[in-house]
């Protein structure tokens, strides 16, 4: 027990002497960051053992390193006028309040019987100043994109626009939600969504009538581009970039249909066993004494009726894009929506032992209840759809 006791003491200390080492060396190689990290880790775990305070001194080189290290960046790019600068100068100062709070939480800290004294210093009204920068930048700069025609200037002015209010500053200005619909609106293209339905009349029943009154309703949550936007309907206002039209041509319905075919099956097999007779008429011995046996084989036969039930819709189409500035057509997809049931059963007489592995399945699955017609026709039209929706995700308006 006590053998275990010194082990395990042992190695207490190693682990303590050497995140302590790994800091020193992180010191030693300019890390200041990463040496800071691990020696205040290592404290708290444990800042009270001998072992754990030698952390303390390494702790307090890599505060005062890294701190001189960052009022450093910090002159340098303050006189600044890009995003990226600013946005460093912010985030500096708070990583840079952030770094004393973490060391504040484990004071009084000592090494060697010596308490190590910190400096600190209130970073409030330089964080602020520094988050006041930004924000000006952020939105000087998208009020300028958005006197611009460009669409990509919009998008640009949507981005600064969404950081300032989400994540630096979201009272900076009171108009910013307003310029975040202005910059939304303008960088994006507007999609109307045409419908020309041929087939309306084979449509009879109400379900399939309600699914063709809601095609022309995009979903676009999944897709890849944020800054297309679909309408249904014509809206007053709005200039519209593009016009997409899915034409539903032709509804070719299969009604369930029953194929029929006999297969006839035929196999030697073993049935039982009989003795082996010498030419005298005695049963043979083996070598043991006991009686001879030999397998008895029998030729069986069945006969396997395959039923195939088949259902099917197809629903065909195609899907045209234009581009409403210039009335030329873009491009041209053909659709075919298509819906189809199949089931394969069968049933035979005879002898069971004559029947192929291959017709298992089939002999062990029954007649099926096919759906009604008007839920082949809705999966048609939901396939046709689902085609013209990734052709649609996949299209560079």
């Amino acid at each position: 027990m006590k053998k275990t006791i010194v082990i395990f003491f042992i190695s207490s200390m190693l682990l303590s002497c050497g995140g302590a080492q790994k800091a020193s060396n992180a010191i030693s190689s300019g890390n200041y960051y990463e040496a800071f990290e691990l020696a205040i880790s290592n404290l708290r775990k444990d800042k009270s053992s001998k072992n754990s305070q030698k952390n303390v001194p390494v702790l307090k080189e890599a505060y005062d390193k890294a701190a001189a290290l960052d009022n450093k960046v910090i002159r340098t790019l303050e006189k600044s006028n890009s995003k990226k600068d600013l946005y460093t100068v912010y985030q500096t100062y708070q990583l840079m309040d952030v770094r004393q709070d973490e060391v504040k939480a484990l004071q009084p800290l000592y090494s060697e019987g010596q308490e190590y004294v910190f400096n600190y210093e209130d970073y409030s009204q330089k964080t602020a100043l520094a988050k006041n920068n930004l924000s000006k930048y952020l939105y000087q700069e998208s009020i300028r994109l958005l006197a611009t025609s460009k669409v990509e200037n919009a998008r640009i002015a949507h981005e600064n626009l969404e950081e300032l209010y989400y994540d630096i500053n979201a009272d900076y200005k009171n108009d910013v939600r307003d310029l975040l619909d202005k910059a939304k609106a303008k960088g994006s293209s507007f999609v109307l969504v045409t419908l020309k339905n041929k087939v309306n009349s084979q449509l009879k029943d109400s379900t399939s009538r309600s699914e063709i009154s809601n095609f022309t309703k995009i979903n676009t949550s999944n897709f890849n581009n944020p800054w297309v936007i679909y309408h249904e309907k014509r809206e007053k206002n709005i200039q519209y970039n593009y016009i997409t039209e899915f034409n539903l041509n032709t509804l070719q319905f299969v009604p369930e249909k029953l194929n029929q075919q006999k297969v006839d099956q035929k196999k030697r097999v073993q049935d039982g066993w009989k003795y082996t007779y010498d030419s005298a008429g005695n049963v043979m011995k083996d070598a043991e004494g006991n009686d001879m046996k030999e397998a008895k084989y029998v030729d069986v036969t069945a006969e396997v009726m395959l039923y195939q039930q088949v259902k099917s819709a197809s629903l065909i189409g195609k899907l045209v894009i234009k581009n409403l500035k210039t009335g030329a057509v873009m491009s041209t997809h053909p659709l075919t929506g298509e819906a189809k049931l199949e089931n394969i059963y069968a049933k035979y007489r005879g002898d069971q032992r004559a029947i192929e592995e291959k017709y298992y399945d089939a002999l062990n699955k029954k007649e099926a209840q096919f759906p009604d017609d008007v839920v082949f026709k809705k999966y048609a039209l939901d396939n046709l759809k689902k085609q013209g929706m990734e052709i649609l995700n996949q299209q560079k308006f």
